[in-house]
């Protein structure tokens, strides 16, 4: 049975507020303003709120991958051996990797033209507040270089399968809900096979990863064999495309 690892997601997202919201209100009441408490106090609680965002949003996956796992006939549930699910989980790695960089650039990048800024305008704390928002930059790009890797090692050892149903997919333990906060579906598209590699289902979903920068993404489901008929199905009964 796939494990419902969204929970736990939910939870460190809830904990990562508290921790940031604290640290918001001892910035605000503890340190002088113009020393560099204002700025942590900002800095602190846009984290905090972007970790309730955060946990929202795993709310409403973990909610979806129950319904799945719970439901007694979904439109597709298939299995794949060893090696069809490692060349997966390493095209997932790699698309993963690449949208956490992008993440870091406009996060981390934020960050740093504050920091540029109390170390230029501000005289008294401002170098020190300069300091702590670079630290807070150096462990979010820590966070984003190791994260791809520990999401890979996950994958590598969670079921190899596949559930399909109208409300999302489940593909390597990790879901993907059709209708989700800051995601968008677009559609999935049936590829048949080829010499070089089997049958597929195309789901093409966005991901906003800042106000005005959208990032695509593709998540493929390997069609076993046999399961061709099948899998074209799905993709009519959910409104996608199939070869004429």
């Amino acid at each position: 049975m796939t494990p419902n690892t969204e929970w736990k997601k939910v939870a460190a997202s809830l904990f990562a507020a508290v921790v940031f919201a604290f640290i918001c209100l001892i910035s605000y009441t503890a340190i002088d303003g113009m020393s560099g408490g204002y700025a942590l106090a900002f800095v602190s609680f846009f984290l905090a709120a972007s970790s309730i965002a955060v946990s929202l949003l795993f709310l409403h996956r973990a909610r979806v991958m129950d319904a799945i796992l719970s439901d007694p006939s979904p439109l597709a549930h298939w299995s794949y051996p060893e090696e069809i699910a490692h060349a997966s989980v390493e095209r997932e790695y790699l698309q993963y990797r690449e949208r956490n960089r992008i993440l870091f650039y406009i996060i981390g990048g934020m960050i740093g033209l504050v920091a540029l800024f109390f170390l230029i305008f501000v005289g008294d704390g401002g170098p020190e507040t300069a300091l702590i928002l670079l630290g807070l930059m150096a462990i979010l790009f820590i966070v984003s270089r190791i994260a791809p890797g520990i999401e890979r090692r996950r994958a590598m050892g969670a079921p190899h399968a596949a559930y399909i149903a109208h409300t999302g997919l489940i593909y390597e333990g990790s879901v993907y809900p059709f209708r989700s906060f800051l995601v968008w579906w677009h559609g999935c598209t049936f590829r048949e096979a080829s010499k070089k590699r089997p049958a597929v289902i195309l789901f093409s979903f966005s991901q906003l990863v800042g106000r005005f920068i959208v990032q695509p993404f593709e998540v493929r489901i390997p069609v076993p064999a046999g399961e061709e008929e099948t899998a074209i199905w799905v993709v009519q009964e959910l409104g996608g495309k199939v070869p004429e």
